[in-house]
């Protein structure tokens, strides 16, 4: 069984990060925040490849139909 694409980016889900807030990343002289949502009702999940949020996925729920991005 293979792993789902990523509807965004459409690299296959091997890897998901439990990461709703983003991450901090050096600058050069800062760390400055990247944000993983475009919303404030964030899903927790976001694709390693793309970083984009993942709002239908569930790690445990394999049979998810669906990655639809609406």
């Amino acid at each position: 069984m293979e792993a789902m694409p990523c509807p965004h980016c459409d690299t296959p889900l091997d890897k998901v990060l439990d990461l709703p807030y983003g991450y901090w990343q050096w600058d050069g002289e800062r760390y400055v925040l990247a944000t993983t949502a475009e919303t404030v009702d964030v899903a927790p999940w976001v694709c390693i490849n793309c970083l984009t949020s993942l709002r239908k996925f569930h790690p445990q729920d394999i049979t998810t139909a669906t990655l639809n991005t609406e």
